[in-house]
């Protein structure tokens, strides 16, 4: 009876806790790219406005039913109480006796001049300079008024080319037949570069007239989320649009050093991965400073100077060669201003952090004052990480890592204090360091540019870049090369455990293909290809949600185009896997340099290379073949021999209605179709 009683209650209990979640209509933009991405409730959501109203979700009990549509048709839904709530609405006169509004603002937009050119000739000191350029506006918007008043003040002397409704302005912009865009950040193409701030605007998460309650809901919630956090939705917009507003221009000023400098000479400590070493093999430096100055050259400053890597084993001469001008940066520094104000130096903002470790011995980590005496490696950045953190530490300097590890060993010194990767790799590879207990210390180490007084126009540019460097390039940068660091290579797995191995083979393997699957997670993990320097699957999501969404809003065509090497297996089989990595690069270049800016190229997997291409059928075939013929005719040397290779290519172009994946698989099935009869051909 007692049983019965007790499950009635609980199956009563979950009976109301399910009817406790408050059912909450909910306008949702169809593909407004990062502002709410997603088609219908079949496709992935995310973007500014879903995390903001999941977060709402979360503190009010909300159970959001998801009304998909554009403008013109969830506004008027609202004023009719068809939908509860809609995100990016602005408060106007005119809308207060028809809305209900919460206390707090959704966020605020902000209305540029676009460029898509790196060099306008244009000034913005100098306005004259802007007679005769052309700028497009869409009149159906707020800002259109913002703009007219702004240039007549400015008296530009230009030409107003006038859009409004579902005109295909976008797409003339590309094309480069006008020189400026009027757009609202939330809006605008990252590959865009933002001129100009003519104003913003507050917009709100409106309310339909008859649910005071929600109103309620979301006051209460919000109170909640900015008590915890005051810069939520400053937080929240960096997230999605930092780099719609990042200017990608060169000032005068800037250009004029740049001018003086044909070589700009950059300092790094030797040996310092993941941020910068010098390769032996291939006699170039590597590392993330490396690759975010290739960023730089390519993308900001067009290659008008280039970059030469300065190694020092003593920190001390490095700031002398800085303060001469021998060098005109030092790459990284752990990031003080004091420090940097105290040696008459400047730094830039932080480039990323750099965890830090403590390596002890087991008896130590017990210890009431485990920190007593430590030992930290003669580097750059550690004595001033000490000095900021642990300033009553009693500092031994050492000239290696390896001799730090050793006096925590020795009992010479309490601890050791560095890079926690360069701690974890040195364990890996000798067993000896093994025996100590590597601890993460709370305090990381934000890492910067050091630069002179003298060359604060680098200092700005380098700002700039800083703000302008997709992040995700740098995680994937510092991935890749913390795993060469920290030595997970074959050779010494093999090396350690030869015996193990003899022994059992196949407890051999499975560790083996243990080791492979964790590599491969790491790597999934990345957003860019670091083989080819292609982009990966995993940072296609938001360039096809914008493709989806300007096609379905504006009609733009696009097509897929996805590009498989034939008869790849016997390549590596035949001429080793150096010389396929080196087929994979040659074929990733030919194709990347075969399409323009706006088209977008993936590494598909394995020997496969997929474009997201701006253009119908039609167009996309033909590119398709012009690449295939280009491939067809790479003649690359293997020794004594010449080996040639081919691709088959599938093509499939969107058509109204289409779904994601219907049209992967569209492109998908047009290549195995050529696969399958006779390769070295494009089937769309």
């Amino acid at each position: 009876m007692i049983r019965k009683c007790f499950l009635a209650f609980l199956f009563l209990s979950l009976f109301l806790l399910s009817l406790s979640a408050k059912p909450v209509k909910v306008g949702y933009y169809r593909d407004s790219g990062n502002f709410m991405s997603g088609f219908s409730a079949d496709d992935p959501r995310f973007g500014y406005a879903y995390e903001y109203i999941q977060t709402l979700a979360a503190y009010a009990g909300w159970e959001c039913e998801y009304v998909y549509g554009e403008w013109d048709m969830l506004y008027p839904a609202l004023l009719s109480g068809e939908i509860d709530v809609l995100p990016d609405v602005s408060r106007i006169p005119e809308r207060e006796h028809l809305l209900l509004y919460p206390r707090n603002t959704m966020g605020q937009e902000t209305y540029y001049l676009y460029s898509n050119e790196r060099n306008l000739n244009i000034s913005l000191t100098d306005y004259s300079t802007w007679h005769g350029k052309k700028i497009a506006v869409n009149t159906d918007y707020y800002y259109y008024n913002l703009f007219m008043e702004w240039q007549k003040d400015k008296n530009l002397g230009c030409e107003i080319v006038r859009f409004s409704g579902d005109d295909q302005y976008y797409d003339l912009f590309e094309k480069h037949e006008f020189d400026l865009l009027l757009e609202i950040d939330m809006v605008a193409n990252s590959d865009w570069n933002p001129l100009v701030r003519i104003g913003s605007s507050d917009f709100y998460l409106a309310v339909t007239k008859g649910r005071a309650d929600l109103v309620s809901d979301v006051n209460a919630a919000m109170a909640k989320v900015l008590a915890m956090n005051p810069y939520y939705n400053a937080k929240l917009w960096m997230q999605y649009f930092a780099d719609t507003t990042v200017s990608k221009s060169v000032a005068p000023h800037e250009d004029e050093w740049l001018s003086e400098h044909p070589v700009i000479n950059v300092g790094c400590m030797s040996g310092d991965l993941p941020f910068a070493a010098y390769n032996e093999v291939t006699g170039t430096a590597e590392g993330l400073i490396e690759e975010l100055f290739s960023y730089f050259s390519d993308n900001l400053i067009n290659e008008k100077s280039t970059f030469s890597y300065i190694f020092y084993d003593d920190m001390e001469l490095m700031f002398s060669d800085l303060r001469n001008g021998i060098i005109d940066v030092i790459a990284p520094v752990y990031r003080d201003l004091n420090f940097a104000e105290d040696m008459g130096f400047i730094i830039s903002e932080k480039l990323s952090s750099m965890k830090v470790g403590y390596a002890c011995r087991a008896e130590t980590v017990a210890s009431a004052e485990p920190m007593k005496k430590i030992a930290i490696p003669k580097r750059l950045r550690m004595p001033f990480y000490i000095k900021k953190n642990y300033s009553n530490a009693d500092v031994v300097l050492y000239d290696t890592y390896e001799a730090c590890l050793e006096a925590v060993l020795s009992g010479e010194v309490d601890g050791a204090v560095f890079n926690i990767y360069k701690m974890r790799g040195f364990q890996n590879k000798n067993k000896q360091f093994r025996k100590l207990t590597v601890i993460e210390l709370p305090a990381s180490c934000e890492l910067a540019f050091l630069f002179s007084r003298e060359n604060s126009e680098f200092f700005s540019l380098v700002n700039k870049l800083l703000m302008a460097f997709p992040s995700e390039n740098i995680s994937s940068a510092l991935d890749t090369y913390l795993i060469k660091e920290q030595g997970y290579t074959k050779e010494n797995f093999f090396t350690e455990y030869f015996l193990f191995i003899s022994l059992s083979v196949i407890a051999f393997i499975a560790i083996f293909i243990s080791l492979v699957f964790a590599l491969r997670r790491i790597r999934d993990d990345m957003y860019f290809d670091s083989l080819t320097h292609l982009r990966n699957r995993r940072s296609l999501n938001s360039f096809i949600s914008k493709f989806f969404h300007h096609a379905s809003s504006r009609n733009e065509k696009f097509s897929l185009i996805l590009f498989d090497l034939d008869n790849f297996k016997y390549l590596n089989d035949t001429y080793g896997h150096d010389f396929g990595d080196e087929v994979l690069v040659t074929a990733a270049s030919v194709i990347k340099n075969s399409v323009r800016s706006t088209d977008k190229v993936f590494r598909w997997g394995g020997e496969e290379f997929l474009i997201l291409f701006k253009g119908d059928l039609s167009a996309a075939k033909d590119i398709a073949e012009r690449v295939r013929k280009e491939i067809e005719k790479l003649a690359m040397k293997h020794e004594y021999e010449t080996v040639h290779f081919t691709a088959t290519v599938g093509v499939a172009s969107y058509e109204k209605g289409v779904s994601y994946m219907d049209l992967f698989r569209r492109v998908d099935a047009n290549l195995y179709k050529g696969k399958n009869s006779g390769k070295n051909q494009v089937v769309g």
